[in-house]
């Protein structure tokens, strides 16, 4: 059996928050397979063990291992308090390139509403 490339070691805090947003009800999916593959991948599981029981690909385990185990968190500035669970940052989509959407959520609805209700 393959052995992960980059083990993942949580502090308590770490883990805590990882906990706390899997059982928030409000919490974008994602982001709950996220936490779950750290969590899991903390126990010393493979990633294929990991992908099995979460239902997902092998490919998206390590890519969540790796983006953890390389993110630091910024070096704290002078007289500041050190954020314990600023590496959880990476859970997080990086920015894409390319134009950004040109509409809103409410955008195309919003405005037939607004139009229908001048007629």
């Amino acid at each position: 059996m393959l052995r992960p490339h980059y083990e993942i070691t949580l502090s308590k805090e770490e883990q805590a928050h990882l906990e706390a947003l899997r059982r928030a009800g409000k919490t974008p999916q994602q982001t709950v397979r996220r936490a779950s593959i750290l969590l899991l991948a903390q126990q010393g599981l493979s990633n294929q063990a990991i992908a099995d029981a979460l239902d997902t690909s092998r490919n998206l385990v390590q890519k969540w291992r790796k983006r953890l185990a390389r993110s630091a968190p910024p070096p704290p500035l002078p007289d500041a308090e050190v954020d314990p669970v600023a590496r959880l940052a990476a859970l997080q989509d990086l920015p894409r390139s390319g134009r950004p959407p040109g509409f809103s959520p409410s955008g195309s609805s919003h405005r037939r509403r607004h139009s229908l209700s001048r007629r």
